[in-house]
């Protein structure tokens, strides 16, 4: 069967492969979701292809299936050889397993992407110790065009010649394993990003320790800071006082002294590891008093990791109900859920307590402790389901 209308490039492209006969924009845009190793592989399938992968524009690169790091710096620097240089790298994410021969070769891959323009840096290096971490060059923290900086792995080195961080643009900042030699270096990352909407931190490393707490540098506002997930004593909370959303997991003394007055989610993660500090008497009789730090919050998420059932050797002490009701409770929070939850005294009268005074609460969620067993769980659902609550409304959720 013949068409004798359908247009000469058509019919020229019904006897191909249908792939190839999309049209450019599209096949680049194909090619953006693969790793560029295998973007670059397409080029030998046909001429049609071959120019194709250097109009790249997001480049994501991983050394996992090279035999050896000196096999992936060979690729790097392919890559930024052959790539056309008259188009901007957008984003790059960098993901090692193996260490950089040298710092040479990492300074020379990112300079390329400053230099193109980059919005969207992401560099996840194997984690080692401070004396052989890769550091990271300063240009890049004075840098116009980025909006969202994800690292891992890397250390932070800030010389007194150094110019001023400057990341005007950076709206999301990722931190982890990151290494700092001074506390207040954090302090002026942060304070270098002046629209920062996002930002997460875990484990960060400070390996030169003050005397004094410095006072020679400005404790950063973050304004416009809207979420969180912190994971890291280094960072205080009174610096993300403008925060919506926020999670935290909680590792040392606890915080939350500041008032949070835009707050409406707010997840918290007990870590059972450092029990000495998480008595959950304590605990209880904490998150009653910080509520009131919260006068806006919609939903609150309590979680407690790597609790195990001898927890219930710290002794539960008298429950007393606050005389002052929070007014997020009185107003504002409609979600609450209580995951790893045991038997514990303490924490069923606290359940109770959001339950008697929540007036406009919709669902509460209370997640058993999987080594609660089963009788034990029954009971714990049976007592919640009965226990009067103040909003009509309210729905109880025992998993």
């Amino acid at each position: 069967m013949t068409f004798p209308h359908q247009p000469r490039r058509l019919r020229f492209c019904s006897r191909r492969d249908g792939l190839s006969c999309l049209p450019d924009p599209i096949l680049e845009k194909i090619l953006s979701y693969l790793p560029t190793k295998d973007a670059f592989a397409t080029s030998i399938l046909s001429k049609r292809w071959k120019p194709l992968w250097r109009s790249q524009l997001i480049l994501p690169l991983d050394d996992k299936t090279f035999p050896d790091a000196l096999a992936f710096r060979q690729f790097l620097y392919s890559v930024m050889a052959m790539r056309d240089n008259t188009l901007p790298i957008l984003s790059l994410h960098l993901n090692c397993c193996y260490r950089f021969y040298s710092n040479k070769d990492f300074y020379n891959l990112l300079y390329e992407a400053i230099t193109r323009g980059v919005q969207n840096l992401s560099i996840d290096l194997p984690h080692c110790s401070i004396s052989i971490m890769t550091t990271l060059p300063t240009f890049l923290l004075t840098t116009n065009t980025l909006s969202v900086l994800k690292l891992k792995g890397v250390k932070v080195t800030l010389n007194e010649d150094d110019p001023d961080i400057h990341l005007p643009s950076l709206k999301v900042l990722h931190l982890e394993s990151v290494g700092f030699t001074y506390y207040q270096d954090i302090m002026k990352l942060l304070s270098g990003c002046p629209i920062l909407e996002e930002l997460e931190a875990k484990d960060l490393i400070v390996y030169t320790l003050c005397k004094e707490f410095p006072t020679d540098t400005d404790v950063p506002s973050l304004s416009n800071l809207v979420r969180a997930n912190i994971s890291d004593p280094h960072i205080q909370f009174d610096w993300i006082h403008n925060i919506h959303h926020l999670r935290t997991q909680l590792r040392g003394p606890f915080g939350f002294d500041t008032m949070v007055h835009n707050l409406i989610h707010l997840e918290l993660i007990f870590d059972f590891n450092f029990r000495y500090l998480f008595r959950s008497q304590h605990k209880c009789r904490w998150l009653t008093k910080i509520l009131k730090n919260f006068p806006k919050l919609q939903t609150l998420i309590i979680d407690e990791i790597n609790k195990v059932d001898t927890v219930h050797d710290y002794c539960d002490g008298k429950w007393e109900d606050p005389t002052i009701i929070s007014e997020c409770l009185l107003s504002h929070l409609t979600t609450c859920s209580l995951r790893n939850y045991s038997h514990l005294s303490c924490e069923l009268q606290f359940a109770k307590y959001i339950m008697k005074n929540s007036r406009v609460l919709s669902t509460m969620t209370i997640q058993c402790a999987k080594f609660l067993e089963t009788n034990t769980k029954l009971q714990m659902s049976r007592e919640l389901s009965l226990y009067p609550r103040i909003s009509g409304a309210c729905k109880i959720l025992c998993i």
